[in-house]
């Protein structure tokens, strides 16, 4: 037969194990409700981290940029009528485009008129030869 005092103690034991498993619980409870803050501040931090990264990157792709640029100018520049004022609106596509473009033009020869004419006779100039070889020419050719 059960005993009062044996089932009262049972009772209280039940009562300090129910009582640990709710501060179990309240903990677990709480770490539950306090991981979605964590997580947010976190959260926050990434964000900022990737905002502060891509930020680096854009400004290093200027930078890639601005070479490329300086590049295409200097190959560009002297090989056409282009100005600085004309190139400055244009994408890098565009100045690639125009730097392929000069590159399958046929470049002057030295015999356009642009160079003068190698072959033109010396006696149609108003000035003579001066140069100290013009005697010897002059044998040569038979002038």
């Amino acid at each position: 037969m059960p005993d009062g005092k044996n089932a009262g103690g049972s009772d209280k034991g039940q009562a300090d194990s129910l009582e640990a498993q709710n501060v179990t619980a309240k903990i677990a409870y709480d770490e539950v409700l306090a991981e979605p803050n964590a997580l947010k501040e976190e959260r926050k931090i990434l964000r900022k981290t990737i905002k502060d990264l891509t930020d680096q990157l854009k400004a290093a792709n200027d930078i890639l940029e601005g070479q490329a640029r300086a590049k295409l100018y200097a190959e560009i520049l002297p090989r056409s009528r282009y100005t600085i004022e004309d190139l400055n609106p244009k994408s890098l596509e565009e100045l690639q485009q125009i730097k392929i473009t000069l590159d399958q033009a046929k470049t002057a020869s030295f015999k356009s008129v642009r160079f003068g004419s190698t072959d033109t006779d010396e006696s149609e100039f108003t000035v003579g030869d001066l140069s100290k070889n013009a005697p010897w020419r002059k044998i040569r050719e038979g002038r």
